[in-house]
């Protein structure tokens, strides 16, 4: 009686094992395909996701950011420079006065953003800091066009219902 449930074990193992990995040809022959995988040992761990992988609330922080360059460059655009010239952080070298802004900028016609690389957050006690790497191209009102690359530092304190604010840019201009 053993031996015949150890037989009948072995063949039904047997026979799942064959029916896992057949193919059946054309002229309804069956070819058995072996497999041959190798584990290595990274294999052996698992990871909670892949690497540079961005969690949700990490990704509403570089959108909040990404909307403050925006609305910036958005200002300039449409002239309402102190629009533009609020967003940025009273500690901001770009900052120089309302007026000093204004005719900085008064020859733009329009302005192109683009978000070039992975943006850096970082979370601290003071508040979120977000390094946002991007391109933007003005084109001014006498039809120049110059475009520059860089990133922007943009923060927020964490103060409750701290706004973003543009701490400083640091960008090149491309040769044309």
């Amino acid at each position: 009686m053993k031996n015949s449930i150890l037989t009948l074990g072995l063949a039904a193992s047997v026979l799942v094992a064959s029916c896992g990995d057949r193919k059946t040809e054309d002229n309804g022959e069956i070819e058995l395909e072996a497999q041959n995988q190798q584990v290595t040992p990274e294999d052996m761990f698992q990871t909670s996701g892949e690497d540079g992988e961005t969690s949700p609330e990490d990704l509403a922080e570089i959108n909040s950011a990404k909307k403050v360059i925006n609305d910036y460059f958005d200002a300039i655009e449409r002239g309402t420079f102190n629009e533009a010239y609020e967003s940025l952080a009273k500690t901001n070298s770009d900052r120089t006065t309302p007026s000093e802004f204004a005719e900085k900028y008064a020859d733009v016609e329009s302005a192109t953003v683009s978000y070039t690389t992975n943006p850096e957050v970082v979370k601290g006690a003071n508040g979120t800091d977000v390094k946002l790497p991007f391109r933007y191209t003005i084109l001014t009102k006498d039809g120049n066009s110059m475009t520059y690359n860089g990133s922007a530092m943009i923060v927020k304190s964490s103060e409750e219902d701290a706004d973003y604010m543009i701490q400083g840019m640091t960008m090149n201009r491309e040769e044309s």
